[in-house]
């Protein structure tokens, strides 16, 4: 699966909400508990050989991507999957050499557009964002362009500049510039 998004901080929560209820169908509120780990050679290539366990609404849900990031819109190969016991998984990749990292916790309410996600989130230890995406079967070029622009054109209807997009990673910036 491939993942089109961006994020950007939210000045005003309120506001953003509004405008966002009056063109999106509201899906549900979310509390998300992720914890990042690292595999075994975690010291040499930090980053590279990583994954997340996101817990939420009840289930455990691996996560892995590999990232690029094209004027401040990631496009991500991501993989995902279920683990019907999250403390047994855990067990598992620390017997073999991974890892925690650090921890993220965010809570918010997400909505639908179109084949759009929209996720209006507080970050805990960063604030208020709003993240948009649009997952793709397959990487094509001309797909990749629309949906970034799209993305854009959603930010926009939102009430959000374009210039408050974050391009930087929530990791990057809880670890090196925590508020």
């Amino acid at each position: 699966m491939l993942e089109i998004e961006l994020k950007a901080r939210v000045r005003d929560p309120a506001a953003v909400e509004k405008q966002v209820a009056s063109f999106a169908t509201r899906l549900r509120a979310f509390e998300k508990s992720d914890s990042y780990w690292h595999g075994p050679d975690w010291r040499f290539a930090r980053g590279t050989k990583g994954f997340r366990i996101r817990s939420d609404d009840g289930r455990a849900v691996v996560n892995f991507k590999t990232k690029r990031t094209d004027s401040g819109i990631e496009i991500n190969r991501e993989t995902e999957f279920e683990v019907s016991d999250r403390e047994a998984f855990l067990a598992l990749v620390q017997r073999i050499g991974c890892e925690p990292f650090y921890e993220k916790q965010k809570s918010g309410t997400a909505w639908q557009y179109g084949d759009y996600l929209i996720e209006l989130v507080f970050v805990n230890g960063l604030g208020h964002y709003i993240e948009i995406e649009r997952l793709l079967e397959v990487e094509d070029p001309a797909a990749i362009a629309l949906a970034q622009g799209e993305l854009k054109r959603i930010l926009k209807q939102a009430g959000v500049a374009e210039t408050d997009i974050e391009a930087r990673g929530y990791s990057e910036l809880l670890l090196s510039d925590p508020k």
